[in-house]
């Protein structure tokens, strides 16, 4: 089979390059521009010769449309996308690249009919947990997102179903919640990539949302949860909430200082502002997707692999 992955030159894309390659797939990865930086972090360097690039924008139809001719694309998995501060800065722009450029992908679908097309959302769709009287949000919630980027995503759902419902296009989105990792360098939840980086290299670290619990989502699990998604059967739902394991951010620094007792951390009170309790139940049921790492399991992976790209010694937890 061969993938158009835009948006492959970030954080979720390489190690969804990563997983499609070891699978034996073809992929070609549509992006802005040809930086290698977080794909080198991810990829050894046979990987990195092992798939096209085609330099493009999301939101230029025609040229995506080439592209999918020109390399008999089957498959779209679409992870392109602006995140929350830029879209907030710039709220037409946001509209164009979230919305049209994904709005774009599934035109493609339709027109090539393609087998499937697999699409980040966001748990920003939804809104605060007094908006759901502080209970598990379900994956069929209303929607009341608090921000440009949750509002576009939520549009983006809405076409989801359009074009489904009138041309049988078949699409999966994912709504990914605070995902952590190598290479997670973006977005406001990357604070907790941050924070294991700093142990990892011997920095002090400032951490904020010191009083929160927040859903600690490792980027290979939602990688895993992409390509499941890309060939289970077809699912009676067109959006998934995916989510990682709540844990308070106090029990994340606590590990970290298991694993360096004398790290330097320092927790600034506060919380995030947004629910992190979503029902992953039509997931598990419909793809069969269930997390695999905890948060220590995630968090031992990220800390030793910052510390191999250091030319340190990993840490042995035990």
């Amino acid at each position: 089979m061969a993938y158009l992955l835009t948006g492959g030159m970030g954080c979720i894309g390489s190690y969804v390059i990563r997983d499609l390659l070891n699978a034996g797939e073809e992929i070609v990865v549509y992006d802005f521009a040809h930086d290698l930086t977080i794909p080198k972090l991810v990829l050894t360097a046979e990987q990195l010769e092992q798939f096209t690039f085609v330099q493009g924008d999301i939101t230029d139809l025609p040229h995506v449309l080439r592209t999918i001719k020109e390399h008999n694309i089957d498959r779209i998995i679409h992870l392109a996308s602006w995140q929350v501060p830029a879209c907030q800065a710039n709220p037409p722009q946001a509209l164009k690249i979230v919305c049209e450029g994904t709005i774009n992908m599934f035109e493609a679908a339709r027109l090539f009919n393609l087998k499937r097309t697999v699409w980040a959302s966001s748990v920003a769709v939804f809104g605060l947990p007094e908006d759901y009287n502080h209970q598990q949000i379900a994956n069929d919630a209303p929607h009341f997102p608090k921000f440009i980027y949750g509002a576009c995503k939520s549009l983006n759902e809405r076409y989801a179903v359009h074009y489904f419902d009138n041309y049988g296009v078949d699409s999966i989105g994912l709504r990914f919640t605070a995902v952590y990792g190598v290479g997670r360098t973006r977005g406001m939840s990357s604070f907790t990539t941050q924070m294991i980086e700093a142990v990892a290299l011997g920095r002090p670290y400032v951490s904020p949302f010191g009083d929160d619990a927040v859903d600690w989502q490792y980027v290979e699990d939602v990688s895993r949860s992409i390509v499941m998604s890309c060939t289970c059967p077809p699912t009676k739902t067109r959006v998934f909430s995916v989510k990682g394991g709540i844990r308070p951010v106090k029990e994340g620094v606590a590990y970290l200082k298991k694993l360096v007792p004398d790290a330097d951390i320092t927790l600034e009170p506060g919380v995030f502002g947004i629910s992190w309790d979503y029902d992953a139940t039509p997931i598990a049921e419909e793809i069969g997707f269930t997390p695999a790492y905890t948060m220590e399991a995630g968090i031992l992976k990220t800390f030793n692999r910052f510390r191999e790209l250091a030319g340190l010694e990993p840490i042995d937890e035990a």
